[in-house]
């Protein structure tokens, strides 16, 4: 048998694997708080734009295209970290009673 070579898009899927299983340890054994939030906020940041640069390609796509994508996966953490800090207004908010 020879060596196996392992490609670029197999290492990003596999830093991709380590960080989701992190991130999985991190909300089942971390105590919620403004850290852990981060720390899940920066963890979906990163592989969103992982996922964006390396397996969808935009970095050689339509500014407009990939503009919008950055902007989304920007937007997905802030939330992440809104709803943590002011997660019972957006309840009252969203609520229709």
């Amino acid at each position: 048998m020879g060596k196996m070579n392992i490609g670029h898009a197999e290492k990003i899927w596999l830093l991709l694997i380590g960080l989701t299983v992190a991130g999985a340890w991190f909300a089942e054994t971390g105590h919620p708080g403004w850290p852990l939030t981060l720390i899940v906020a920066g963890l979906i940041a990163f592989k969103g734009r992982m996922v964006v640069d390396h397996y969808m390609e935009m970095s050689r796509a339509n500014a407009r295209i990939r503009h919008v994508l950055y902007t989304f996966i920007t937007i997905v953490p802030l939330l992440v970290i809104f709803s943590h800090g002011w997660g019972d207004l957006f309840r009252r908010l969203t609520t229709l009673n």
